[in-house]
């Protein structure tokens, strides 16, 4: 079996997992998230750029935790997407914003393009060592790609990636390929994880 293939029984297995899970329950898990995340990320939020994205279908809604982050001095921004590129701008819980499709939403193109600083992902499957398994586009991986290669040119630091998700939702092994980002940590309903080795 190929990774492509095994990638995408792995993406319709926990697809199916999270729609399985009352609107209310994952809702309040989603609370419960929010709670462990702000405790956990805390002394990264002051002056951070936290990106987020608007949740689609069953996804694990990222906004509650977002919105104690921003509490805490953090800003935030969403992606929009110009063609095949992902970009991301600045968001205000009253900001307008325009559908994206899927559901979602973006920020208008006269908003500031940012660079986040500490990212909240998207998911559908991830592992302890830091896989992520999204749906498929790859926009994740390419922008971080960039971020990643953009650090270490300037001898910077990486973006702390999160993950974002439900505890059903986790893998034993999530298929991985050279280009695909690791995650730094992950927040479930459950509590907060590092990922791996992190030097930060």
């Amino acid at each position: 079996m190929t990774a492509g293939d095994a990638k995408a029984l792995l993406r319709a297995r926990m697809r199916a997992a999270r729609d399985a899970v009352p609107a209310a329950e994952r809702d309040a898990w989603s609370q419960r998230l929010a709670g462990h995340g702000v405790g956990a990320l805390r002394e990264r939020a002051a002056g951070a750029c936290v990106s987020l994205y608007w949740p689609m279908r069953s996804e694990a809604d990222p906004r509650p935790l977002a919105h104690a982050l921003a509490a805490l001095g953090a800003e935030l921004a969403l992606p929009a997407f110009v063609g095949d590129r992902m970009e991301f701008r600045r968001w205000r819980h009253d900001d307008e914003l325009r559908p994206a499709g899927f559901s979602t939403f973006e920020p208008l193109a006269t908003m500031p393009v940012v660079t986040p600083t500490l990212v909240l992902a998207p998911l559908l499957a991830f592992d302890r060592r830091g896989g992520r398994l999204g749906w498929g586009k790859g926009y994740y991986d390419t922008f971080l790609g960039g971020l990643d290669a953009a650090a270490a040119r300037a001898q910077g630091r990486r973006p702390f990636v999160v993950g974002i998700a439900f505890s059903c939702q986790e893998a034993d092994v999530v298929p991985c390929e050279p280009h695909d980002r690791l995650l730094d940590a992950v927040v479930t309903e459950l509590g907060y994880g590092a990922c791996g080795v992190v030097d930060r």
